[in-house]
């Protein structure tokens, strides 16, 4: 696949050979506008138990944000969203963030069945990553194609003001700032800096975890990656009885998969990295992509190896020691896409094979057995998680 400045990380980044030809439709009709949900999604459960949000996808034209109970039941309410998306559940509402094609923002209320109540458009070409809403008044964007986070007024959808990343940008003048992770009065902004001058986007020297003041938007500090790429969500865990900030590095990932990253500890206590790997691509066998990390000695991986295959792994992040494959994808059939763990114990994996799509569920406090006997069909392939509580 010919490396492209403008196509969106999940499409050029881990390029699985099976997703050549449902590219090129995700390219001539990726604009196609959101349509509104039928009137029959007003009557879904959107209200009581908590449940789970799964983005989905049929890495084409469309995508579709579903709702399943904890236990796996689908409900009936559904949303049109973009076909490249990810989301994030704030305000008590489900912000989803449309990538490059669609470059905004949508916010869809479960408390009327996960109808679109808002869109605003961070620019044409911004490829937004990831965003945060710290008030009615103030919200932060991270965008793949800028040099700078986006200041926004959530309440209006207005563009507000711009930090400048620009200091931090590797030789193409951009440095990819992908997700984000709120602390307190502080906001820290994953930089990648790889390389799109080049094929296959190799990254550049050390990648940046910049901290951002929210009450000033001033940036306070920047911190050096142990390795390079931090390609996943960045997740809060405790470890040791310290607040953490956990995030996969694979460094150089895909097609040019090499055994130099791993997963990587940042805490934020004393604003320093904890030194080595809490699970090596050494002894994962392949880039990892995605971390759940559930205590001190239990964690969740989803690996690339280097002919794509992929695997659903459970490690010991105290000792970096490979427990156990719970699930495990050849090229041929599919993928593991999207890991999330929930408050009650249970881990969903998306399964984006070809025969069967849909949710995994694994009880991780029964030996990591598998709730439901075949995957929670949620229309499209799903790729992301949200919680809702």
């Amino acid at each position: 696949m010919e490396r492209s400045t403008t196509n969106s990380r999940f499409s050029f980044r881990i390029a699985l050979p099976w997703l050549g030809v449902i590219l090129v439709s995700f390219a001539v009709s990726g604009c196609k506008d959101i349509e509104r949900p039928p009137l029959w999604t007003l009557f879904s459960a959107s209200t009581g138990s908590a449940r789970v949000g799964v983005v989905t996808t049929d890495f084409g034209s469309n995508g579709r944000f579903s709702v399943i109970t904890t236990e796996g039941f689908p409900l009936p309410g559904l949303s049109p969203i973009y076909s490249d998306a990810v989301a994030r559940y704030q305000n008590n509402q489900v912000t989803v963030i449309n990538r490059l094609g669609r470059d905004n923002i949508q916010v869809l209320e479960p408390a009327i069945g996960l109808l679109t109540v808002q869109e605003f458009s961070l620019g044409s070409g911004s490829n937004p990553h990831d965003y945060i809403r710290l008030s009615d008044a103030k919200g932060y964007a991270a965008l793949y194609n800028r040099a700078y986070v986006q200041i926004v007024q959530p309440a209006t959808g207005f563009l507000i003001g711009t930090i400048s990343l620009a200091a931090y940008a590797d030789v193409d003048g951009i440095p990819e700032a992908d997700s984000m992770l709120q602390e307190g009065s502080s906001v820290y902004v994953a930089l990648e800096r790889l390389d799109r001058n080049q094929t296959n986007l190799p990254p550049v020297g050390v990648s940046k975890l910049v901290e951002i003041n929210s009450g000033s938007d001033a940036i306070v500090a920047a911190y050096d990656f142990p390795s390079a790429n931090p390609f996943g969500k960045m997740r809060r865990v405790v470890l040791g009885g310290v607040p953490h900030l956990v995030v996969p590095c694979p460094n150089r990932l895909g097609f040019l998969s090499a055994m130099d990253g791993g997963v990587v500890a940042f805490n934020l206590n004393t604003r320093t990295f904890r030194p080595g790997f809490l699970y090596a691509e050494t002894t994962a066998g392949g880039d990892i992509l995605d971390v759940e990390i559930a205590s001190d000695t239990v964690g969740y991986a989803t690996v690339l190896d280097a002919v794509f295959n992929k695997s659903l792994q459970k490690f010991n992040p105290t000792t970096g020691q490979k427990l156990a494959v719970l699930s495990f994808s050849p090229s041929s059939a599919g993928t593991i896409s999207g890991l999330f763990l929930a408050p009650n114990g249970y881990l969903y994996a998306g399964d984006a094979s070809f025969s069967q799509p849909g949710v995994r569920i694994y009880d991780t406090q029964r030996n990591d057995a598998l709730v439901t006997p075949v995957p929670v069909s949620v229309g499209l392939r799903p790729f992301d998680f949200v919680y809702l509580p």
